[in-house]
């Protein structure tokens, strides 16, 4: 009884909260209001309708002291194994519609540097940038002055690599305040004030968290549920992991969401961390991952090469700038990363120079005692006798044109693979699965075979695109022909920009 007047009340109160502008309920309203009460109260006695409305009212004021709850329904984009936490606290998860609309209306206005959108046909096109980035220019004349010179402006300075370092440490303050057990370890490849194209989409930060799973999923046990899916699955756990930090990097530590990478076998978000926070003259983007072994492997193997021979540092942080200006290191584009690029150079010093091998089997570097096979974790690391052919005195411009003619005119991407265990031209292993891709006229394309030293029968090309992969030969071709032409350096690296936006909407655009 009582519920059906409160009802019927509820009722009413919404008919007159929908009434005119003018603040008036109309004629049929108040008729219904009398129908409704005379249908309710004309059976009872007085003592019935005190208390029923007595009732109707109690229940009423306590329906209104409840406050409506609503569900945040995470992005499609960010997955849905973590569910979001009820609690009072004032930062909203970063994947939520609100903050991510938020977020690209900030990044719109602060772009550092141009990037590409994909058309819907899968072609990239140019997408406008309030700060598009200049080809470089050097002092100094000559093409192996400018790669010196250009050398020199990349490689990490002192104060680059203490801003990185007080980077982690300022990410590893805040989040052992959830997670008192995790370690933070930051990794920078190239100097912070030498800003390139697709600074944004390509950091060369990377900030890597290290926090068991087991002592992740104690401390949400406390606030955040999983599903029991995500419990079962190491990488959807990783995954999760990723977004609990990201949620509180961004609420209250000060970073900025730009994008996630979630698709890889690396799970990872792009971050820009605020100039005031890093004491920089602009924002720095960095790429944060959890449990994640790249950044460490590409940084020992960037040490260990420059201390092997110097010039293969060199050559390694010169290859790497290209493929970044000419758009052809973007992963999550389809192209190949950063560290497949590290391990192009390296197969290249130990096959492919004129002049004989320059590095030696990755099985003679130091790393691989700590690094390598549990198999191998006692063996000390063979000896390395370079070849007979005499000291090599090319300098890293000529060995930068010999690397761009050997993988675009005499690299077989059908019967070779890059191995830089095996450092040999051969085949590839069995256990290496071959990526083909088709094109536009349904041709199929064999993407090179890179092996993952670190990790048997990956091939880090398994993303690639038949896009990307015609890109990558367009770049080679182009370099090639430039450095046979005698062009300069700052031609070589000016920046690669997408043909202009054909007629039609863009992925993620509507009509």
């Amino acid at each position: 009884m009582f519920t059906s007047i409160s009802t019927s009340m509820q009722q009413i109160a919404a008919k007159v909260s929908g009434r005119s502008s003018t603040g008036e309920m109309d004629l049929r309203t108040l008729a219904m209001l009398a129908v409704v009460l005379l249908s309710i109260t004309a059976p009872l006695e007085l003592s019935q309708l005190i208390f029923a409305i007595i009732g109707a009212l109690a229940y009423a004021a306590v329906q209104s002291m409840q406050v409506p709850t609503s569900r945040v329904r995470p992005n499609k984009d960010m997955g849905s194994c973590c569910v979001p936490p009820h609690s009072n606290s004032s930062s909203k998860p970063y994947y939520t519609p609100a903050r991510r609309a938020g977020v690209q209306a900030a990044s719109t206005s602060q772009k550092l540097s141009a990037g590409p959108l994909t058309h819907s046909s899968g072609v990239e096109v140019r997408k406008p940038s309030s700060q598009p980035v200049t080809k470089p220019t050097f002092k100094s004349s000559g093409w192996d002055a400018e790669v010196q010179e250009l050398i020199a402006q990349i490689s990490p300075s002192a104060h680059s690599e203490k801003v990185v370092s007080q980077l982690a440490k300022a990410v590893q303050c805040h989040l052992s305040k959830y997670i008192p057990e995790i370690e933070v370890t930051g990794f920078l490849t190239s100097d912070l004030n030498r800003g390139t194209a697709f600074g944004v989409a390509v950091p060369e930060v990377d900030i890597v968290a290290n926090v068991s799973p087991d002592v992740f999923l104690e401390r949400m046990q406390g606030g955040r549920q999983l599903t029991a899916d995500a419990v079962s699955d190491s990488k959807k756990m990783q995954k999760c992991t990723i977004r609990f930090c990201t949620n509180h990097l961004v609420g209250t530590g000060g970073f900025k969401f730009r994008r996630s990478a979630f698709k890889g076998l690396e799970p990872k978000v792009t971050l820009l961390a605020a100039a005031s926070q890093c004491g920089t003259a602009d924002a720095i983007p960095v790429d944060f991952s959890v449990n994640s072994t790249t950044p460490l492997y590409n940084a020992a193997l960037l040490t260990e090469c420059g201390q092997i021979e110097p010039r293969a540092r060199a050559l390694i942080l010169l290859v790497r700038r290209w493929a970044k200006d000419r758009g052809v290191c973007h992963a999550a584009k389809g192209h190949l990363s950063p560290y497949a690029w590290t391990l192009i150079v390296i197969y290249f010093l130990q096959v492919g120079t004129s002049c004989g091998a320059l590095l030696p089997p990755l099985s003679s570097f130091k790393l691989w005692k700590s690094l390598g096979d549990r198999k191998d974790a006692n063996s000390a690391p063979s000896k390395w006798t370079p070849p007979n052919e005499g000291p090599c005195k090319k300098t890293v411009g000529a060995l930068f044109k010999e690397f761009v003619n050997f993988f675009g005119k005499e690299f077989d991407v059908c019967k070779e693979a890059v191995s830089i265990r095996a450092a040999k031209r051969a085949a590839p292993k069995i256990d290496l699965p071959i990526h083909v891709v088709v094109d536009d006229n349904d041709e199929s394309k064999v993407c090179p075979s890179i092996e993952d030293p670190f990790e048997a029968g990956r091939n880090l090309s398994e993303a690639c695109t038949a896009t990307s992969l015609r890109r990558l030969w367009e770049e080679l071709a182009r370099a090639e022909s430039l450095c046979r032409s005698g062009a300069s350096l700052a031609q070589l690296l000016e920046p690669w920009a997408p043909p202009e936006r054909a007629s039609g909407p863009l992925e993620g655009e509507e009509d």
